[in-house]
């Protein structure tokens, strides 16, 4: 509990001294230019609301500038898109939310400037040389209801501990995340609701071939190396 408490008070000079964030590119053209596409354009029941545009988030602090919409390479987006229809198709009136999509290489540059030295690092990828999001192949994600709010998963978005890991991180099954999920709620970790709620959404983005990272229920991304992916893709590098 101590190093948390010193983790959160290291954050919290950081964010202090660092200066006030001034978007000097414009991230939708530059984003677009890169091939990504909106993901809402192709099936508009999804939800988008950039946590890291405004200030509800672990940084506490907008880092998108003017950015609203959720961008990912074409054929990631199509994923993202057909798991909105298997959800409505299971369930009527659900939606997907995306709280994250595409990330430029300056935020990430900056978002990895605050958490550098504390435990939080572990979650945020060296801008030097990016991870998933920087490269428009990962998405950070939940179901709202009909209404529009969100549904229990037993821990926030951006909530780093043990109450938001959906797998061990060495086997990557859905049959191992399912089995995790039930084994949460055995141990009262989260709730009968919640291991629902992490089950229904790790079983449609699987039927799209996406997978969760193990520490945070909320990110789905292909199942395919870093390695790889830096390979593939292109880093956008703005």
């Amino acid at each position: 509990m101590g190093k948390i408490i010193q983790a959160v008070a290291l954050c919290a000079a950081l964010l202090i001294c660092l200066p006030a964030q001034s978007q000097q590119v414009d991230y939708d053209q530059r984003i677009r230019e890169m091939g990504l596409i909106d993901v809402q354009t192709l099936n508009s029941e999804i939800m988008v609301e950039l946590r890291y545009a405004t200030t509800d988030n672990f940084l506490k602090q907008n880092v998108y500038g003017s950015l609203r919409k959720a961008y990912l390479l074409p054929h990631f987006a199509k994923k993202v898109a057909l798991a909105q229809e298997i959800l409505s198709q299971r369930h009527p009136g659900y939606r997907l939310l995306i709280y994250d999509a595409a990330r430029p290489r300056s935020v990430q540059r900056r978002m990895r400037q605050v958490v550098e030295g504390t435990p939080y690092s572990a979650y945020v990828a060296d801008a030097s040389r990016g991870g998933r999001h920087n490269y428009g192949v990962a998405v950070d994600l939940t179901i709202a209801d009909k209404d529009g709010r969100p549904l229990d998963m037993g821990a926030p978005f951006d909530h780093f501990g043990r109450t938001a890991w959906i797998g061990d991180g060495k086997n990557t099954t859905l049959q191992h995340f399912k089995m995790y999920i039930a084994q949460m709620q055995q141990q009262g970790l989260i709730s009968a609701e919640a291991a629902a709620n992490r089950t229904l959404l790790v079983e449609v983005m699987d039927a799209v071939g996406l997978r969760p990272y193990a520490k945070e229920w909320w990110h789905y991304q292909e199942r395919v190396s870093m390695s790889r992916t830096r390979e593939l893709y292109k880093l956008l590098d703005f």
